[in-house]
């Protein structure tokens, strides 16, 4: 028999009444006795995996197994030494070590079990962000403990991003953002670690919704006829042109496969990267002539395969750039104003705003109306018409 073994537990005779959560222990067999320590983690019934005997969140799951690394790492330390092990050397252990309370722990540990978590809920370019953020906090305090975060620490974080990194207001806001969420999702897990953020002024970005007038997205279209094929320009400017035609973004545009389009219908189903939730987005006369021209004579609608093959994010906003120079367009375009203008321009055909909604794959028309920057009166009535994509 082993001098010694360690295994995790959950008391799920009585949960604790002031969350409704169940404490997990740690058993440590000596010998022939046995011992139950308490380990100040607690789970919901539903969020401990009972054949691995862990947590399933992996942030609680990084404090367990550091609580059980650090009591191997004593034990096998007192077996080198000579020392005789008993369960008194354990709880001596627990009642002295004050040093693994969970305060002390790194804050960067918890931020990229909270990434890797939310991978399969959050798009690519969301998760870039996040990652953005890592750097640029760890870079200004490369060692973050849970009992470092106040409100000192987030002001110093903001004059850091501010003097020394130049970042506007705009630049700003989404890292705070990020580190407040997931501050919060600690908090939810009953993890020990202050949230500031209520005293913190967060930087407002300056947001100036923008999009094309019908002169302006005519002017693109001109363009499109001109570029060379093939060119990375040409490629990026056909996938802006196709989202102002149907208000896809530029993570489902990116991701759109021919089986998604049901030409017959005139729509394009997909389940969207964004939010997870499917949208019905039209087939207006020039998303059919885009989606024509590159079905190599229709023969590859409903294949596996990408509508506009790989495409580089990045890569096509910085073409947008460029475009918006080449058509006299005196704006700062990103893709995501493809979306703005769809529905804007629509709105200004008469198309009822509660259409556009379900266009847009909206969950609220409040949501839709931040689209608008055309009189919403005329998104009274619902013509049978719209000429702006046809």
């Amino acid at each position: 028999m082993a001098d010694y073994s360690i295994s995790t537990c959950i008391r799920n005779d009585k949960p604790l009444k002031r969350n409704n959560k169940y404490p997990v222990y740690l058993r440590v067999r000596v010998y022939n006795r046995e011992t139950k320590v308490p380990t100040n983690i607690e789970v919901d019934k539903n969020g401990w995996d009972v054949k691995r005997r862990e947590p399933k969140e992996k942030s609680l799951k990084i404090v367990l197994c550091k609580k059980i690394l650090g009591l191997e790492s004593y034990l096998n330390n007192c077996i080198a030494s000579d020392t005789e092990l008993s369960i008194e050397l354990v709880k001596d252990f627990f009642a002295t070590k004050k040093h693994v309370t969970p305060k002390q722990d790194s804050f960067y540990d918890y931020y990229l079990a909270y990434v890797e978590r939310r991978k399969k809920d959050l798009n690519k370019e969301t998760i870039r962000v996040y990652m953005t953020t890592y750097n640029v906090l760890k870079a200004f305090k490369p060692k973050l403990r849970l009992s470092d975060i106040n409100l000192s620490l987030i002001e110093g974080f903001d004059e850091y991003m501010r003097v020394t990194n130049g970042n506007a207001d705009g630049g700003r806001y989404p890292k705070h953002k990020n580190l407040k969420t997931v501050l919060l999702d600690m908090q939810k897990h009953d993890i020990p670690v202050k949230n500031p953020y209520p005293l913190f002024k967060m930087p407002q970005p300056n947001v100036k919704e923008v999009y094309l007038d019908k002169e302006e997205l005519d002017a693109f279209r001109k363009m499109y006829v001109q570029l060379p094929e093939g060119t990375t320009l040409y490629k990026s400017l056909e996938m802006y042109l196709f989202s102002c035609y149907c208000g896809l973004r530029i993570s489902d545009v990116v991701t759109l496969k021919w089986s998604e389009v049901d030409l017959e219908n005139s729509l394009i189903v997909k389940m969207q990267v964004k939010t997870k939730e499917e949208v019905k987005a039209p087939i207006f006369e020039y998303t059919r002539a885009i989606l024509l021209k590159k079905s190599n004579s229709g023969r590859l609608f409903g294949t596996d395969g990408n509508v506009f093959g790989d495409s580089c994010i990045q890569v096509i906003n910085r073409r947008l750039k460029e475009l918006a120079d080449m058509a006299g367009v005196d704006k700062h375009i990103t893709f995501h104003s493809s979306r703005h203008t769809f529905a804007t321009l629509l709105v200004m055909d008469g198309v009822s705003i509660y259409k556009i909604q379900k266009f847009l794959g909206h969950k609220s028309v409040g949501m839709t109306e931040r689209y608008l920057k055309y009189d919403l009166k005329m998104a009274q009535v619902n013509m049978e018409q719209i000429d702006t994509f046809g």
